[in-house]
């Protein structure tokens, strides 16, 4: 039997929970044995029988940029059931660290007074929405993953709304300081977490388990955690909450941006 081996350039998809937003947006396809990810090369390898282009209109709705590279036909299917169970595993892994990281970081940023760190929380929040979605993913209806995307979506696109509500009133009320060595000594406990997390997914999705620099740190979720870092540091030496409120108001950009991703996926 033979099969198409379709290489997409996806060039917005930086991070494993927009991989699994691409994974979603092909899983209704039956007809797919494989899929193989590239962060670096910002590349997805699919083993399928459709139409390719049936593929990339559904990968489109996320709009990460993608377009068709290569296209060709290939003998027997690429499946492994071994790894389908390993990626299932990792990704329940992945989902404890996120789920995890969320409530660490909204108590820090009750606790420090810092909205950058609650963004970074709801971030981690979104992630492990995409991460629950993954898994739900195999076993679900068509109908029903379309009923969890929505649900999961337009919670995270109320809580990004609630976030930039913050923003306001914290910019109204800024008579307050966060704490800028807290703040800064959770933002590398959550930069150390999300990095273990490229590093688990890596492991489940290339054959070679080493990740190079340049992946780790074009990672939107590495790049948030560094801001959140420089930003503790502003806070200390300026004694000003400015920083916070500014990488807060970033944070919830993307984490808007997310749930519109996640929403397209229930259309």
């Amino acid at each position: 039997m033979t099969y198409t081996k379709t290489i997409f350039q996806i060039n917005k998809m930086d991070c494993p929970s927009e991989e699994q937003l691409v994974r979603m947006a092909l899983s209704d396809f039956s007809g797919i044995t494989d899929i193989s990810v590239d962060f670096e090369e910002r590349q997805a390898k699919v083993i399928h029988q459709e139409n390719p282009d049936q593929l990339l209109q559904a990968i489109d709705k996320l709009n990460l940029e993608s377009q068709i590279i290569s296209s060709e036909i290939v003998e027997g299917p690429i499946n492994s059931k071994t790894n389908q169970i390993v990626q299932r595993f990792i990704l329940g892994q992945v989902l404890i660290i996120n789920l995890s990281f969320f409530v660490i970081e909204e108590l820090a940023g009750y606790f420090f007074h810092s909205l950058g760190l609650s963004a970074d929380g709801l971030d981690m929040l979104a992630d492990s929405l995409v991460y629950f979605m993954a898994l739900m993913a195999v076993a679900q209806s068509v109908s029903r993953k379309k009923l969890v995307s929505a649900i999961a979506g337009y919670l995270q696109l109320v809580l990004a709304l609630i976030g930039f509500g913050q923003v306001i009133f914290r910019v109204i009320n800024h008579q307050y300081l966060p704490n800028g060595i807290g703040m800064m000594t959770v933002a590398f406990m959550a930069l150390a977490a999300n990095i273990v997390s490229l590093y688990l997914i890596s492991k489940a999705d290339q054959k070679e388990v080493h990740m190079k620099a340049t992946q780790i740190f074009t990672s939107n979720d590495i790049l948030i955690n560094v801001g959140l870092i420089v930003s503790s540091f502003l806070v200390s030496w300026t004694k000003s909450p400015i920083p916070d409120l500014l990488i807060g108001c970033l944070i919830f950009i993307f984490v808007l941006k997310g749930s519109l991703k996640i929403i397209a996926l229930s259309k």
